[in-house]
């Protein structure tokens, strides 16, 4: 029987933090309870000022290029669903002939006074975020409804439907299974530069951003393969257990340095070298400010944008980086159950597989490293 190798401790942890089935079905029951409320409800609150509207739905982020994990340290990290509400823009332009921030403020309370009731009666929580409507679900769930504004002449409709039995089994009691649920909006329907994300600053101004259409990170990240997202996903993983508080830096800025570190190209099989080589890269990045002293990084499915990440958590970044990578580095030299546990406590947590054997190591000690929170 062939030993086991650090790769298959990898494989182990990816395993480890993959969100469970529970929570998938979870979050697929919320999913289509929240689209037959806000249908519902946008149907009727539209209906009455003249003309009914039907919203448009696209799940986004890292449920739709399958990079969720489970969260380390919850309830401040949690399994995240992001679930786009699309209206076309005409309704907000007409909506009483008010300004731009009115027609932003208004989507916000319009979908809140849906969301709000429906929070309280599923023994959920209801708050309202400066790019999004959240639903918390649990210690370990939120869910994400961001509101969007697309041109009229660019929103198309979707007439391929699907019976909700068909496309959610056990969750058609959620909603009368007599009714079509139309499919969500897929990213080729809808334009590259036209959307607009209603937003907030939390202090009771609102407005409209055109630098938030998810669709080009999502086309590019939705199209890797499994190689890729392991690699992701451990980043994310490592990320986790360094900023408790879920503060670290964000998923997508994550992703796009492992991007940049292996020229936009696909990552092999052997997770080992692939991570270090992602980590050796993320220390000796020199990455350039932006205006508001932010370190910013290429998008890579749009080279005219940016991602940003403050200075201060990439510096800690490049900090965390040069320790895991010299731990994953000790393979070889040290035995595999010593590096394991070295990872275990300084870097992934005690989701990395504990590797009980025996060694000799002529009495050498594992590097003293330090964990940061």
């Amino acid at each position: 029987m062939a030993s086991k190798t650090l790769n298959d401790c990898f494989k182990e942890y990816l395993a480890n933090i993959a969100v469970s089935q529970n929570v998938k079905e979870k979050l697929e029951s919320v999913r289509v309870t929240v689209r037959a409320a806000l249908t519902q409800g946008i149907g009727e609150k539209t209906e009455a000022e003249g003309q009914r509207r039907k919203p448009h739905f696209m799940t986004q982020g890292s449920a739709r290029y399958k990079t969720q994990n489970a969260p380390c340290f919850p309830p401040k990290q949690q399994v995240d669903y992001d679930y786009g509400c699309y209206l076309p823009l005409s309704y907000h332009e007409n909506e009483g002939r008010r300004e731009p921030q009115d027609a932003s403020e208004s989507f916000f309370k319009m979908v809140g006074d849906i969301l709000t009731p429906l929070a309280k009666g599923n023994g959920w929580k209801y708050e309202e975020h400066k790019k999004c409507c959240r639903l918390i679900i649990g210690d370990d769930i939120h869910f994400d409804i961001p509101l969007y504004s697309v041109p009229d002449e660019e929103f198309k409709y979707i007439r391929d439907q699907r019976a909700v039995n068909e496309s959610v089994g056990m969750f058609s009691s959620h909603i009368d299974s007599s009714v079509d649920e139309e499919k969500d909006l897929e990213w080729d329907d809808l334009p590259t530069d036209s959307i607009m994300l209603a937003t907030n600053d939390g202090n009771g101004n609102y407005s409209w951003s055109d630098k938030n259409d998810p669709r080009l990170l999502n086309v590019y990240f939705e199209q890797k393969k499994d190689n890729d997202r392991a690699i992701y996903r451990i980043l994310k993983g490592w990320r986790d257990f360094q900023w408790e508080d879920g503060e670290g830096p964000s998923s997508i800025f994550l992703m796009s340095l492992a991007e940049k570190v292996n020229g936009c190209q696909p990552f092999s099989g052997d997770i080992e070298k692939e991570i270090v080589k992602v980590l050796i890269g993320i220390e000796r990045l020199c990455l350039p400010l932006n205006k508001d002293g932010n370190v910013v990084v290429e998008n890579p499915a749009d080279p005219e944008d940016t991602i940003k990440c403050s200075r201060e958590k990439f510096d800690n970044l490049k900090k965390y980086a040069r320790g895991f990578c010299g731990a994953v580095q000790m393979n070889g030299s040290q035995s595999l159950s010593v590096v394991a546990m070295v990872l275990r406590m300084t870097h992934l947590g005690d989701r990395f597989p504990e590797v009980k054997e025996s060694y000799t190591t002529n009495d050498r000690q594992p590097p003293r490293t330090t964990r940061a929170g």
